[in-house]
């Protein structure tokens, strides 16, 4: 087993390879290894692991050991790459979108991306916005107004999927815990669309939210799984609370080429 550590364009963004595989004899040096970013004042790590071939429960013990390490560092860990006999192991162990330094992605490009690490720079192809009052009735129409909007685009139907989901997940949030005085109260929505991923952004007046889960989510619990359908389902999820009061949810999905259709 190998594991080379590697500066991203980002300071504060190190990629850690690891080629073979992941047991507890290899573990020690992945963890020395990530001491090291570590002790370079790092807080955002890629785990690419497009090289392994093999990974245990002493895989799943590692990650859960460089998620605690993280956490208290308000810092990141992305799982890239795997293959997917290596992904259903993780998938078994329920971590992805549980722990709250950690995410997924495709690959390494996917992962920085997802990070908000420099990238080319492109100018929208357009902008759109709306106000919706702060009431369950004017979720699913909002809904569609949103995936309306992105229908202009070559988005394939399995994507738009995605990101109804994952943007009536942030709406029922904003208007459940984000809106004091009910209908009273808006809920703002903004979409932007590039050449190479679309931005949506709701924004709500309430207390504030950070996106972490206060406990351990109780897999037999009514409410709860919100942000982990968001995490799961978009490349980035972002959590921005406003001084004066609010939260915006900044949700991105990359996509191969963002076509306006005629």
């Amino acid at each position: 087993m190998k594991v080379v550590a590697e500066q991203s364009a980002a300071d504060n963004v190190y990629v850690l390879r690891i080629q073979g595989d992941i047991d507890m004899v290899s573990v020690p040096d992945v963890e020395r290894a990530f001491e090291g970013v570590l002790r370079r004042g790092v807080t955002n790590v890629v785990l690419d692991l497009a090289d392994v071939v093999y990974a245990d429960s002493s895989a799943l013990s590692l990650i859960v050991w460089m998620d605690r390490q993280l956490a208290p560092r308000d810092g990141r860990l992305v799982l890239a790459g795997a293959s997917r006999n290596v992904a259903r192991v993780l998938e078994l162990s329920g971590l992805v979108g549980l722990a709250p330094t950690l995410s997924a992605a495709d690959g390494t490009e996917d992962a920085l991306a997802g990070l908000g690490m420099p990238r080319k720079a492109s100018a929208p192809l357009w902008e759109s916005a709306l106000s919706l009052p702060a009431c369950a009735e004017s979720l699913a129409q909002t809904r569609n107004r949103v995936c309306d909007m992105l229908s202009r685009l070559s988005i394939p139907e399995a994507v738009l999927f995605d990101i109804r989901v994952a943007v009536g997940e942030a709406l029922a949030n904003a208007i459940r815990h984000g809106s004091p005085n009910g209908e009273c109260d808006t809920v703002e929505v903004a979409v932007t669309a590039y050449p190479d991923r679309v931005k949506l952004q709701v924004t709500d007046h309430g207390a504030g939210f950070d996106g972490r889960p206060a406990a351990q989510l109780d897999p037999y619990a009514p409410s709860g799984r919100g942000v982990l359908f968001m995490r799961a389902l978009m490349d980035s999820v972002e959590f921005a609370h406003h001084p004066g009061g609010g939260t915006t949810v900044t949700l991105v999905k990359h996509l191969e080429c963002a076509e306006v259709l005629e």
